[in-house]
């Protein structure tokens, strides 16, 4: 049906623009997931493998959120970094 192709070409597009920006500058990861997650509306092949993504996203999430320590160490590598790039545009540049 229209609609399937429909959802099949624009699930394709998102899908290979993340691919793409996991070797270019862009949120990859996010994009495939959005990618899969189009895709499966219409294909069991695509639910099962966004199914395998949120269950490996899962394991990354606890394991980051393991200790302390470890969110303390995330929220202070991300103030830094936002600390940076305000000190590059406002200061340097």
């Amino acid at each position: 049906s229209g609609k399937r192709i429909a959802v099949t070409v624009i699930g394709f597009a998102v899908l290979i623009a993340g691919i793409i920006m996991m070797v270019t500058p862009g949120p990859g990861v996010l994009v495939i997931v959005a990618g899969l997650a189009i895709l499966a509306t219409e294909w069991a092949w695509a639910e099962r493998a966004l199914d395998r993504a949120k269950a490996g996203g899962k394991v990354v999430l606890e394991q980051a959120t393991a200790s302390p320590l470890r969110i303390v160490l995330s929220v202070t590598a991300t103030l830094l970094g936002i600390g940076a790039v305000l000190v590059y545009f406002f200061v340097i540049r």
